[in-house]
């Protein structure tokens, strides 16, 4: 049987400290990401998968519904609606395409898209990523807010399942097992979707058929800083991603 053929954008992030000591300072840049530790657990898992990390986006991550058909499931993780929607060609004054209105037909088409929450997904902090206001907000799972939608849980939220029905996405896990996350973004769920799990009542897993694909909401990060290494470490943790990607890709129920 062929790969799954995954996407993987975000999960990298610039920074500057500036440390202070009396009267003397000195401003540091830092860089990080996790892009390459969450595919390369994929690719243990099976999957055939392309990181493009966040910075990279712009530039390098395909604009057109027929190029992001180059794979069967498009992971945004971490990433900003304006970071998916500038170009470089804007500049120039060029007519581009929507990329998020691309992708929403890329899932009308076939694909499968998840969204991973974090600071800059669904509405994120500050309201800065701002999904609603796009074209993908009409085929995600969840409907998103037009405010900071962070709940951050410094004692630790768990995991509650909350599916009723038959569904194979925690085969082989055993869900009360999973160690607490730190945060989550607050989100709706949409009334033709299916809620899988919960963090105080509020949706965690959530899968929607749109069209002829299918979109995934998973409403906390899949690294630090919500998802801590105790997270990372859990050994059902692979195949709770994995069992994501393929009920995304229409090959899991």
């Amino acid at each position: 049987m062929e790969k799954c053929r995954v996407l993987l954008l975000g999960e990298s992030y610039s920074a500057t400290h500036t440390f202070v000591r009396g009267r003397n300072y000195v401003t540091l840049p830092q860089y990080g990401h996790f892009g390459t530790e969450i595919a390369a657990m994929l690719e243990k898992e099976g999957f055939d998968v392309t990181l493009i990390v966040t910075h990279d986006i712009p530039e390098k991550c395909p604009v057109r519904r027929e190029d992001f058909g180059a794979y069967d499931v498009v992971i945004l993780s971490d990433v900003g609606s304006d970071t998916m929607l500038t170009q470089p060609p804007n500049q120039e004054g060029k007519r581009n395409p929507n990329r998020l209105q691309e992708l929403a037909g890329y899932v009308e088409q076939g694909g499968g898209v998840v969204m991973v929450g974090g600071y800059f997904s669904f509405s994120g902090i500050g309201n800065q990523a701002r999904y609603n206001l796009t074209p993908l907000a009409k085929a995600l799972p969840v409907s998103i807010s037009n405010y900071d939608d962070r709940v951050e849980c410094p004692e630790g939220v768990f995991v509650e399942v909350t599916y009723s029905g038959n569904t194979r996405l925690f085969e082989g896990i055993r869900m009360e097992d999973c160690p607490p996350f730190g945060g989550y973004n607050k989100t709706v769920i949409k009334e033709d979707a299916e809620l899988f799990a919960t963090f105080y009542g509020d949706p965690f897993l959530a899968g929607r058929r749109y069209g002829k694909g299918r979109t995934f909401a998973f409403t906390t990060d899949c690294a630090p800083d919500w998802a801590p290494r105790s997270v990372l470490s859990w050994e059902g943790y692979p195949k709770l991603l994995a069992n994501i990607i393929r009920w995304s890709a229409g090959v899991l129920n």
